[in-house]
């Protein structure tokens, strides 16, 4: 879908990247013939910088630009839209709904270019959504429902562009948590009134789009396409922020810096590389409700939608190595807590699909790669798909979906935003009560939040965040690192990896960055508190070694050991975190080591990647302590 990313659209290379000249893929085989004018024309015009990407949110202290951001017309969504998948194997397809109306209204395009489908809500269903976000902002009960006529116009409204993927008791079964839904449809209803809104993805490799024959068919872009042709507007904003081979705690860092204040909705696809099972005493448990938290903040007040992926072949325990354990990982089921707590709706590949994968039925069957012969994360053999039958098997790798597979992704996202675009419409049964007047102060913070579900789990302003091309000039001073990729084939700037890598022992990098700026002194004599520095680097299962980490410079530091050595099959983006004393010019020195990590490798491979620097002057233990503090530092 043009305009769901920059990085890999019409727009050739992302400004700033190490190659800067416009790619070869610009693919226009597959618009339909009336638009590839029109759509060439676009190309040219972002190719010469006249339409470019918005410059992500600054401050001071903070150096990082946005990854990929877009804004789509409704012109552009409806005429250039992918290939049509054909539904999953024993599904069956409806008529299709052609609707050539359009009435006008403040969310269409112009009569000259107005699609000849879809392009803009009945007034009677647009005039529903304005009169629910009247009710959302007053926190009024709705109505006694809407008629007939305007819940059948959404219902025709509210099918996927691409061709539906997954029976209604299928997308039904993968809604994994609803809770209330209230703040999905507060965006329904804001969508169904004819606005515009921010949408944003936060998540790894598979948010990225790996696993697609092309970017325009990753479940990000084709979310985004959904909402864009159903509810088309010139302002929506779409931004995919997917990093491969990341966990949440970096994105809990840098929350502020990656998503703007006034974003409506953020996907969360974390469960694939966090942790696979650790208390929530854990840093990357703390970092994932930290990162709940700086979001459901916001200004904007988003809705946030958590979106698990399941990797068959990683399912493995308790005896079974060749996958397909319906209950491991265990991440998807502790990150899933966080969603009963903070009422956020949830989306499961495994609820959804895995009886139909251990069944081996086409387009599910995880028994063959797409791409050709592997082996699991435990050793065990993979075969490849036989040519001509690549689409039998869901998996285009050991890990990620293929093309059909990340549309059933993006139906799932889409069915539950259906859900809350009915629930505003659909009369309320009589079974309950209407509301409930309670004083529920003593449970949460000033800003409506709960407390922490972790005790003394406060969120950490961030300072600063260097990652990617920011990352580089942190380094000031250098022996044995280099500036490099990681992937350097690899397509776009994001997924090359690019770090300060070192593969020598006696190798050394020295950062410098400002641990003073911005903190926040809730007591109004702390003199003493220390600012945390968060060092992102590479672990992985060959050729990797270890490094010192010591403060050489203006602030003072424990020495710290980084080890990117595991026994895990995969390469990933980890944090290393420690304490350092409040400096303007704080200087820390990377030292490269002889000495093997807790897993011997041969090599002695050091990558960095990223570093954040976050301040917070007490470090809490009650609930009430923490109610205080948390009002200090928010306000």
């Amino acid at each position: 879908m043009p305009g769901s990313s920059v990085e890999d659209g019409l727009l050739g290379s992302r400004a700033g990247s190490p190659d800067s000249s416009p790619r070869a893929g610009a693919r226009l085989a597959w618009l339909p013939g009336p638009w590839v004018s029109v759509t060439a024309l676009v190309a040219v015009l972002l190719t010469l910088g006249l339409l470019s990407s918005r410059a992500g949110p600054t401050g001071a202290g903070v150096r990082f630009k946005e990854m990929v951001v877009d804004r789509v017309s409704p012109e552009l969504a409806v005429q250039a839209l992918p290939r049509r998948l054909p539904p999953a194997h024993g599904a069956v397809e409806g008529p299709a709904e052609q609707d050539t109306s359009c009435p006008v209204c403040e969310a269409c395009p112009t009569a000259a270019a107005r699609p000849a489908a879809k392009a803009c809500p009945p007034p009677a269903a647009a005039a529903a959504g304005k009169q629910q976000q009247r009710s959302s902002n007053s926190s009024s009960p709705s109505g006694p429902g809407q008629s007939h006529d305007v819940l059948g116009a959404w219902t025709k409204r509210l099918t996927v562009p691409w061709g539906p993927l997954l029976t209604q008791e299928e997308a039904e079964r993968g809604l994994s948590y609803w809770g209330s839904g209230a703040r999905l449809k507060a965006v329904a209803a804001k969508l169904m009134a004819g606005k515009p809104i921010k949408v944003y993805t936060l998540g790894a490799s598979v948010t990225r789009g790996i696993g697609t024959t092309d970017r325009q068919y990753s479940y990000a872009s084709r979310f985004f396409q959904y909402i864009n042709s159903t509810f088309p507007h010139r302002g929506h904003v779409f931004v995919n922020r997917g990093i491969g081979g990341t966990s949440s705690a970096i994105y809990s860092v840098c929350a502020e810096h990656m998503v703007q204040q006034d974003a409506d909705l953020v996907v969360l696809e974390f469960s694939a590389n966090d942790k696979p099972d650790a208390p929530f005493s854990d840093p990357q448990r703390k970092a994932y409700e930290q990162l709940i938290r700086k979001l459901l903040n916001m200004r904007g007040r988003p809705a946030l939608i958590q979106l698990h992926h399941y990797a068959w072949w990683h399912a493995v325990g308790d005896g079974v190595a060749d996958g397909g354990l319906f209950y491991l990982p265990a991440a998807e089921a502790q990150l899933g807590v966080f969603a009963q707590y903070y009422d956020l709706p949830a989306v499961s590949v495994r609820a959804a699909m895995w009886h139909l994968m251990r069944a081996r039925v086409d387009q599910f069957n995880p028994d063959a790669a797409r791409l050709g012969a592997t082996a699991s994360p435990s050793g065990y053999a993979i075969p490849g798909a036989e040519p001509g039958k690549e689409k039998v098997y869901f998996y285009r790798d050991r890990t990620h979906p293929g093309d059909e597979g990340h549309g059933m992704l993006a139906e799932l996202l889409a069915h539950a935003l259906a859900r809350a675009v009915m629930d505003t419409l659909s009369p309320r049964p009589r079974l309950h009560l209407g509301r409930r007047d309670a004083e529920l102060t003593r449970a949460q913070d000033k800003h409506g939040l709960p407390l922490p579900m972790i005790p003394g789990n406060a969120a950490t302003p961030t300072t600063l965040c260097a990652i990617e091309e920011d990352f580089k000039h942190v380094v000031v001073s250098s022996s044995g690192f280099t500036y490099k990729p990681e992937r350097p084939t690899a397509r776009s700037y994001v997924e090359q990896k690019w770090g300060w890598s070192a593969k020598k022992p006696g190798a050394w990098a020295e950062m410098e960055f400002d641990s003073e700026s911005g903190f926040v002194d809730l007591t109004g004599n702390d003199t003493s508190s220390k600012a945390q520095v968060s060092l992102s680097y590479l672990k992985s299962y060959r050729g990797m070694g270890t490094a010192q980490v010591a403060c050489v410079s203006g602030c003072a530091c424990e020495p710290q050991l980084l080890d990117g050595t595991w026994e895990n099959k995969v390469s990933l983006q980890q944090i290393l975190q420690f304490w350092v004393s409040r400096h303007k010019r704080c200087r820390v020195r990377v030292t490269a080591l002889p000495q093997p990590g807790a897993v011997r490798q041969k090599g002695h491979k050091v990558q960095l990647l990223a570093v954040m620097v976050s301040h917070f002057s007490v470090r809490l233990s009650k609930y009430a302590d923490q109610v205080k503090a948390l009002h200090k530092a928010t306000t």
